[in-house]
């Protein structure tokens, strides 16, 4: 038992970031975004802004 006690005191505790990186959707997404009318895409523009609340989460998980 004091062995196993010994061996259990030199562990040390591993930091794990288990926050993913969220990819960048770059210029020419933004581009083409530039072009699209709310009217055109509701249900994408919708989507995009439940992926920018991700993003924030994400963020905040830093």
């Amino acid at each position: 038992m004091l062995t196993g006690i010994i061996c259990l005191s030199s562990c040390t505790q591993v930091n794990y970031n288990n926050c993913p990186i969220y990819p960048v959707a770059g210029q020419k997404v933004a581009n083409e975004l530039k072009k699209a009318s709310y009217a055109d895409f509701p249900n994408t523009w919708e989507w995009i802004g439940r992926i920018n609340k991700l993003r924030e989460e994400l963020e905040s998980c830093k």
